[in-house]
């Protein structure tokens, strides 16, 4: 219980002189968290898009933490932001009626033994579209680890890869949504266009990201984050695939 005369509170140090919420501190804040130029959210889109290797050092070896807002939590807005564009925009079943159509109405011609694995295809792309952010998680703890192993000489531990790795896949997310959403309103066909643009700019992006976290100074260095960049993505496709591929060949 706080003393009458207590200005701060002794715990945490939280004035004791605070008024009680009206709207217009509702607004204040969001306000705040959002455009704030030293630690609102577009502050730190705009380091991730300018400096993102510079962004993550600082906040998890330079322990500048309260410059940015926490990458946990913008991880989470991103991917809800990405699951709600998916919904709308359906990248991965727009060709599809829905799901409830029988598979030899959609493909006459196919046969019958044939059935069951492409409804398992079906299956397995509502799936990865309905639960885009599950496997966006997912592919963190991998690509956090073959950086690690890539990089350990370093002194960089894992836990401090995950972090940076959480910073790059939030941004690489919003990017996702951008992208879809204009290829999604003005194309009809544009799926393998969109994922082959996603793969390169995450080529491109993460090694430019860990040339900066790990403060590379030489332009060879940016063959050593492209190769481990270029390894964790084709683990995380050969996972993937493998998984995808077990369930249509051998799933019920």
């Amino acid at each position: 219980m706080l003393e009458n005369h207590f200005v701060y509170c002794p715990g945490c140090g939280q004035t004791t002189d605070l008024p009680r919420f009206k709207i217009r501190h509702i607004l204040d804040e969001f306000f705040q968290a959002i455009f704030s130029v030293d630690r609102g959210i577009l502050f730190l889109i705009r380091n991730l898009a300018t400096q993102p290797g510079v962004t993550a050092r600082a906040y998890v070896l330079e322990k500048k933490r309260k410059k940015y807002v926490n990458p946990f939590s913008f991880l989470l807005l991103v991917l809800g932001l990405n699951l709600s564009v998916n919904v709308l925009i359906k990248p991965y079943t727009a060709r599809f009626s829905t799901k409830k159509d029988t598979i030899q109405h959609v493909t006459p011609t196919v046969p019958k033994d044939v059935l069951p694995y492409i409804e398992r295809r079906r299956q397995a792309t509502f799936f990865i579209e309905e639960n885009i952010n599950i496997i966006g998680l997912a592919a963190i703890p991998l690509f956090a680890f073959i950086f690690w192993l890539c990089f350990r000489r370093s002194d960089i531990n894992y836990a401090e890869h995950l972090v940076a790795q959480v910073f790059f896949s939030s941004f690489f997310s919003l990017f996702t949504i951008l992208l879809t959403l204009l290829l999604g309103l003005a194309l009809k066909h544009y799926l393998p266009f969109l994922n082959r643009t996603l793969l390169l700019f995450q080529l491109l992006y993460l090694s430019i990201a860990y040339f900066q976290f790990l403060h590379y100074q030489k332009p060879v260095d940016y063959v050593k984050t492209s190769a481990a960049t270029l390894l964790a993505l084709i683990s995380w496709v050969a996972l993937s695939g493998s998984v995808v591929f077990l369930y249509i060949r051998f799933g019920r």
